[in-house]
């Protein structure tokens, strides 16, 4: 055996041509996998505003096919001062189904059963149908539906400073303004004249079956500071002298508001109605 120093020399140890082969490998397999990772990441990310869009449109369009024949036969909620013996049967959900919502035969009274916070349904012919909330605040129905699903479009929803509802002399409704074209998008068209002039009324059902006829005569690009909004929640006697071109005679007012799509993020589209 060869000496070195009076040592015995030792043949450098080197990885065979397998553990080399194994090595880059399982490198590969690691880089296939984080860059299977992130692309399916970002298919998600873009395909998520898309499923929801898509599960909010079905639930809403589910209402409206039930709500369609209703509307003219309107069922008035039970007086709650009333005494009953027997609890209301509980509807809306199918055990069989996971308790998922079964939207069928349903009346305005059931509506308001299935979400307490219902106080009507808003109708535009041939424009948009939705029911409409009020919340305890103005942030739960921003990315919650009718139904209680989780979903950025959200709902329609009254100011929940409007406890009287569509009894009070201003009401303001707040929609998102989405990418395809739901919720509140289409009031963005009242900003031309001869819309507004083809579309002008706002059919509302309330949850006791009464129905009211907004006219609406204005509408404007403005921002979430305009003067518009504490008229109608602090001083709404102000309302007919300030809002722009009111009716002659007009008593109520609903406000229709929205944000715009590609404009800055205080950037807001107000219609005005009035009965």
């Amino acid at each position: 055996m060869r000496k070195i120093n009076g040592r015995a020399g030792k043949t450098p140890k080197r990885s065979t041509f397998r553990q080399t082969l194994t090595r880059r490998h399982i490198i590969m397999i690691c880089l296939v996998a984080v860059g299977t990772f992130f692309v399916t990441t970002g298919v998600l990310l873009l395909l998520t505003p898309e499923i929801e869009s898509a599960a909010a449109r079905n639930e809403y369009q589910i209402l409206r096919e039930e709500v369609a024949g209703i509307i003219a036969r309107p069922t008035p909620l039970p007086d709650p001062s009333t005494d009953r013996e027997e609890e209301p049967e509980e509807i809306g959900y199918d055990e069989d189904e996971d308790d998922i919502l079964d939207l069928a035969l349903l009346s305005l009274a059931e509506l308001a059963r299935i979400n307490n916070d219902f106080v009507g349904w808003m109708s535009i012919r041939n424009v948009l149908e939705y029911p409409v909330v009020r919340g305890r605040d103005n942030y739960r129905y921003l990315n919650t539906t009718f139904t209680g699903s989780r979903n950025s479009a959200g709902a329609i929803f009254m100011d929940y400073r409007n406890a009287n509802g569509f009894d009070e002399k201003v009401s303001v409704i707040y929609g998102h303004h989405t990418w395809d074209g739901s919720m509140f998008a289409p009031i963005v068209r009242y900003l031309d004249p001869d819309f507004m002039e083809r579309n002008p009324n706002i059919i509302i059902t309330m949850r006791d079956g009464r129905t009211l006829t907004y006219r609406v005569f204005a509408a404007r690009l403005t921002d979430a500071w305009d003067y518009a909004y504490t008229i109608a929640l602090l001083q709404p006697e102000w309302a007919g002298v300030m809002f722009p071109d009111v009716p002659y005679g007009a008593s109520n007012f609903l406000l229709l508001s929205t944000c715009t799509r590609g404009g800055y993020d205080e950037e807001r589209i107000l219609v005005f109605a009035a009965r």
